[in-house]
């Protein structure tokens, strides 16, 4: 038993840690293969070569701040292996004025994940891009509400820094966002269905976004936002709110088949199943949301770390220095 701890503490096993590490990493690039896999070798080795060190190194028992050290990389270790088996990351694009209904536009997560995200509830009121006099870059707010667990109505602002909370889950704004508009179809029996278009990313506005979509009847219909400039539009603009949907460039060229329509709000278009008629132009937001259960517990471990080396070197610094033997 001796022998077995004493080849797991070896040093050079910590070696082969770094190696299978990088192989691993290039290993995961693949497609199909699993992140989660490549991560769980090497760290599972780095925890039995960390343990197995603490336990036969005299010198770690022996100095405190030494063994505290290490017992922050162990604990570092089995944290990160912990928590490559329950993350969670999804993206979600809402509508403006309309609700997160749990459906996710892509997912990943670890095994050991319990899933919540279908629990989620909030509502998309609307965000506002701050644009600096120079460079590109925009910072986005969205105000959205939610329910609290008292019942009670709450609402605040997030961003892709400032997160929401909800259920262990942070949500955070994405760089993602688009036209979305809303259509009302009639059909031939009189029934009337509501519903909402997400065009793609607008690339932060640069061009109109367009989509594919099926219509109420079956067929597929090509659809994109008609503006005559929106990147001329928005010259000089500090804030810009929800895309600018709402105002002055509300057209939408509608393709069926080899026919072009051109539609604005109220326009109705017959067609063989029914009426479509084109209520406004909205927006949307695409979200990111994250779940890592053990983040308190890896920040811990890595101050835990630092503290503990702070520790040792302190000691060497500021020890006292021998005073020179007396002459006889």
């Amino acid at each position: 038993m001796d022998r077995w701890l004493l080849a797991l503490a070896s040093p050079k096993l910590s070696a082969v840690f770094f190696v299978i590490m990088a192989a691993g990493a290039l290993w995961a690039k693949a497609p199909g293969h699993s992140a989660t896999l490549a991560m769980l070798v090497p760290f599972s080795l780095l925890t039995l070569n960390l343990l197995a060190a603490i336990v036969t190194n005299r010198r770690f028992r022996a100095d405190l701040p030494l063994l505290v050290f290490h017992l922050a990389l162990l604990a570092l270790a089995v944290t990160l292996v912990v928590a490559r088996l329950t993350y969670f990351e999804g993206q979600a694009a809402v509508t403006v004025g309309t609700s997160f209904d749990g459906n996710l536009i892509a997912e990943e997560s670890g095994p050991l994940h319990t899933r919540r995200v279908a629990e989620l509830r909030f509502t998309n009121l609307g965000f506002a891009e701050h644009q600096p006099d120079r460079g590109r870059y925009r910072t986005t707010y969205n105000r959205i509400r939610w329910q609290s667990g008292d019942g009670r109505t709450q609402t605040a602002d997030i961003g892709d820094d400032v997160p929401l909370v909800l259920a262990g889950y942070r949500i955070y704004t994405s760089r993602y966002r688009g036209f979305s508009p809303v259509f009302r179809w009639t059909a031939a029996a009189g029934t009337d269905e509501w519903g909402t278009v997400q065009l793609r990313d607008s690339n932060n506005g640069a061009f109109a976004g367009a989509n594919d979509w099926t219509l109420p009847d079956g067929r597929t219909a090509w659809l994109m936002v008609d503006t005559d400039d929106p990147a001329a539009a928005r010259e000089g603009a500090h804030v810009r709110t929800n895309l600018g949907a709402g105002g002055e460039a509300q057209r939408l060229i509608l393709r069926i088949d080899d026919a072009r329509h051109t539609l604005s709000p109220g326009d109705q278009l017959e067609l063989a199943g029914g009426t479509l008629t084109y209520v406004r132009l909205d927006s949307w937001m695409g979200y990111r949301i994250v779940a890592d259960p053990t983040r308190p517990w890896l920040l811990g471990a890595v101050a835990l770390g630092v503290i503990a080396l702070v520790w040792f070197y302190a000691r060497i610094v500021f020890r006292p220095i021998p005073s020179a033997p007396s002459p006889t």
